[in-house]
This record gives C-alpha cells, structure tokens and sequence, in this order.
C-alpha cells in the first residue's frame, strides 16, 4: 500500500487504530504532510514516486482494484490484472514493501514488529568454523540488535545442501527481507573473496573477512589496534623486546593490519628493541617458533593465537618467570583464563552491522553504494597472570603520539589543517 492509500483509508480506521497508524508515521519517519502528498509524491530517496492513483488514471480502473491487482488477487480476471500490471511496469511503479508490511502490522495491532533481517553466512550450516566463540557472538550480537530495533534476523547459508548463490535473492524476497549482513567466512562457496549474490536490491554490510566484490559496507574489530593496546599494557610493565608471532591466516585475511599496528609501535617507540616478527604457517611449526626465540630472544611475546603459548611452554619457556605472553585474540573460554590479551568484542561488531542495515532501510538506500564505510570497533584489555611487573614504565601513548607536542615550526602544518587527519578514525569508522 503506498502512502496515498494510507490517506484514503485513514478515515475508515477505528479511533485505537488511528492512534496506532500516527505511531506508524513516527516509525516511518513520515510526517502528516508525507502522507499527502499527491501528485507530486516523494519516495524515500528524494524520487518521483509513482502511485497507485495513477496508475489507476492511466489504466481506467478504480484504484481499488489497482490494488488488488498489484498484490495478483485472483479475485479479479487475469486480463485485468495483466492489464493494470503492465501499466505499473510502464510507469515504473515500485511498492514500498517496509510501509506494506508495516500497514499490515497496524490492522493486526502489532506496530512494534517492522521486519525481518537475513544474516548470510558464506559457509554451510554444519562448517566447524561456525563453532569459533567469534563467530557465534557476530551473531548474538546482532540478533540482539536487530530485536531491540524490532526486527527478527534469519539466518541463511550457502554450500552444496544450502542455498546456491543465485537462489538468495529469491529466498529473501518470498521471506519478505530487505537488508542482509553477511558474515564472511573464505571458503569455496565464496572463491576469492566475491560473493556469488546479487545484492543489489537489499540494505546490505558485511562482517568476518573483507569481501572484495560487491563493495558493501563493512563492520570489523579494529586489528590494527590490537598490537598498540597490547604495548601499551606490556611496556607499562617494564617490557622492552616485545615479539610478534601471527598464524598467517590471521594477518592476511586483515589485509595485515595487526603487524602494521605492531610495526608502528617499533618505528615511533624509542627505548625497545625492533624484533622482526615471527608469522607460523600452521600448527606444527614448533621448530620455527623454537629458532625464532633462541635467536631474537623476546622478552614478551604478543601472539594471535594461545596455541603458540602452548608451544613456548612445551619449548621449556617459564611463564610469566621468563618470557610474558599476551593473546590479541583473549576469548572468554576457560582456556584463556588467566591469560592476559585483547579482547575483539565481536558482539558489537554484529550490533553495529545491524545499524548500518536499518539506517539504509530508513533513508531507503539499497545496492552498493557509491562510497563504503568500515566501522571499526574498539578491543578491551583484559589483565592476566601471564605477563608481570618486570621493570620501569615506558608510556607508550607519550611516545607515539610526541610529534602532537612539538611545536610547529617552519612550513610544516598542523595536523589539524590536514584533512585526511581531521577525518581520522577517531569514532571508529573510516572511509575505504
């Protein structure tokens, strides 16, 4: 129904329902004047909208049984519904699903619903990676995002007994969503990082690994601070020869944001040693984290993932007596108790994921847009007995950031006259 529908029926609708219909437009976020608008109506988008009225002048029939037509009531003759949808496609007749589903809502007294999300996982249902304590919090964390906004979240997923990557947009379309995250996992449903799903007509944005096609908004845990928090807490203790040691996975599927992170703090911290960082292709390169250590000798160790913790220790490696450890990707599992990290708050990556779905569907935005966002969202310390107090405070924020108190001499600028600076990831989220 679209918006002079609304009009035309408000009359006939009961005192407590008309009530409910003024709720509809506070969550619409049309006003009376939206509502009226004739022949000049505006969708969502700043468009010439076209309606139902006339496509009921144009057709010759009443708009009543436009209606009827638009939604193929076999009620009416199958000449006259042909007849009236084919002037609605030659007008370019779009209907607003959110608004329909909405009215639909009112007449059955539950304006609080307004939809449903899909979340796409690029993985089968029954992958083990699904398992991995990050993944199930994206999840949790939007589902529960999407519920304080109004909205139930399907889950979808792609594999050879899922849904192949061409029946998406049907599936969503029959279960009447708008906006889709996807949570990207690299696997052979999704080869190279390319989505195989049109797209173009939902409110999108992703999670997990960055896709490389189609280029939709994307939510992530900020990896390149990871490392700088991590330093931060391990030179306040008195470390001075952090090591960095990432499965390879880790890194490249972040476009090796951590190890820039940790190289940052090497060029801009005086007063550490600069190790070269150790990367472990799988499990069992015990005897390439063994050599690394015996040769640069680290005296903390920051590292993607406990099972090198575990290796260092089999190594014959004291810890925290001798060598500190800390994880960047700290979980609340028991295995990590007691172990000091960084904490990515997956959670909220899915909430935030959410958001930029719904904020797409307010504005009526939908397929790729012009410019995309990476929201990143901030890690937590979290203290634990695996490093210690070894020695005297090195203020790592006093150091990287020292340039900032200096005065400005000569022709050089403020960094505040620079724009790139003054749109800086400051609130978590940057432009790609």
């Amino acid at each position: 129904m679209n918006h002079t529908g609304c009009v035309a029926n408000f009359a006939a609708f009961k005192p407590s329902n008309r009530r409910q219909l003024f709720r509809l437009r506070s969550i619409t976020g049309l006003t009376s004047a939206g509502f009226a608008l004739n022949s000049v109506q505006l969708n969502l988008i700043g468009k010439k909208a076209v309606t139902q009225k006339q496509i009921a002048a144009e057709s010759g029939c009443h708009h009543s049984t436009v209606s009827l037509a638009l939604r193929n009531d076999l009620r009416l003759p199958l000449a006259t519904r042909e007849h009236i949808q084919e002037v609605a496609r030659r007008l370019g007749y779009q209907p607003n699903p959110l608004l329909s589903l909405l009215m639909s809502r009112v007449q059955r007294g539950n304006v609080n619903y307004r939809g449903t999300l899909g979340y796409l996982h690029t993985v089968p249902r029954n992958s083990p990676l699904l398992q991995a304590h990050v993944h199930r919090n994206y999840f949790a964390g939007a589902k529960r995002r999407a519920s304080e906004f109004g909205y139930s979240l399907d889950e979808l997923f792609l594999g050879p007994e899922e849904i192949r990557g061409s029946g998406v947009p049907r599936m969503l379309k029959a279960r009447g969503i708008m906006g889709v995250i996807v949570e990207h996992l690299p696997c052979e449903w999704c080869p190279d990082r390319r989505l195989p799903v049109d797209l173009s007509e939902f409110a999108t944005a992703s999670l997990g690994v960055p896709l490389a096609s189609p280029s939709i908004h994307y939510v992530a845990s900020d990896q390149y601070m990871r490392p700088i928090l991590a330093a931060r807490e391990v030179l306040a203790l008195g470390y001075r020869r952090p090591g960095l040691v990432l499965y390879a996975a880790f890194d490249s599927n972040m476009a090796h944001r951590c190890s820039a992170g940790f190289w940052s703090v090497q060029a801009h911290t005086d007063g550490i040693a600069r190790l070269p960082s150790c990367h472990l292709r799988n499990e069992t390169d015990r005897d390439v984290l063994s050599a690394w250590l015996k040769e640069h000798r680290p005296d903390v160790l920051l590292v993607s993932n406990d099972r090198v913790i575990r290796m260092a220790r089999a190594l014959g490696w004291k810890i925290p007596r001798n060598l500190g450890a800390v994880c960047l990707d700290r979980l609340p599992v028991p295995q990590h108790e007691g172990l000091a990290g960084v904490y990515g708050n997956a959670e909220y990556v899915g909430m935030a994921a959410v958001e930029l779905v719904v904020s797409q569907l307010h504005r009526g935005e939908v397929g790729p847009p012009a410019r995309t966002t990476s929201h990143l969202i901030s890690s937590s310390w979290v203290p634990g007995k695996s490093v210690r107090k070894i020695g005297p405070r090195l203020d790592l924020d006093a150091a990287f950031f020292s340039g900032l108190l200096e005065p400005f001499s000569g022709g050089r600028k403020s960094p505040f006259q620079l724009g790139d600076l003054s749109r800086k990831s400051v609130v978590g989220m940057t432009r790609r």
